[in-house]
């Protein structure tokens, strides 16, 4: 695999993608371009099968005081991405669903737009969670659980 240009800030799937973030990095006064790289075919020594590697587009920053700037608005825009489009898909989701509150025990119905978020109880007032299927909870530290204040007064 060859190495990359030190410059790079990101590497796009497609002509349409490049062209799209040098655009954005543009509109903020960061100066990019696609670096040139002449499409390099390998063969294995043994085999003789001749590998052609998938066709990238890396885009480099030309001026290398913004690489900074470029990577966290690169990361920032990334985020934003999946942010919305977990947004658009609640957004999209229909019918009901029922979620139980913690505090009081009791079931409510919510529409499915309503997954992923926190509600009011409409029975005793409180805050609970309307779970969201698509959110994935099993890896995340929560860190040490509280300890309650029993008789400490």
């Amino acid at each position: 695999m060859a190495e990359r240009d030190p410059r790079s800030v990101f590497v796009a799937e497609n002509a349409r993608i490049a062209e799209a973030v040098i655009k954005l990095l543009a509109a903020v006064g960061i100066p990019a371009e696609v670096a040139q790289s002449g499409t390099q075919t390998t063969s294995d020594p043994v085999t003789g099968m001749t590998e052609v590697p998938a066709e990238e587009f890396d885009i480099v920053v030309t001026d290398p005081a913004k690489m900074d700037a470029a990577k966290s608005l690169l990361e920032t825009a990334e985020t934003a991405t999946v942010v919305r489009g977990i947004r658009d898909r609640r957004a999209n989701r229909t019918g009901n669903v029922t979620a139980l509150c913690e505090e009081c025990g009791k079931s409510s119905e919510w529409p499915a737009t309503a997954m992923g978020t926190t509600e009011v109880c409409p029975y005793c007032a409180k805050y609970m969670d309307i779970p969201d299927p698509d959110d994935e909870w099993s890896g995340m530290d929560f860190g040490a659980p509280e300890e309650e204040d029993e008789g400490k007064e």
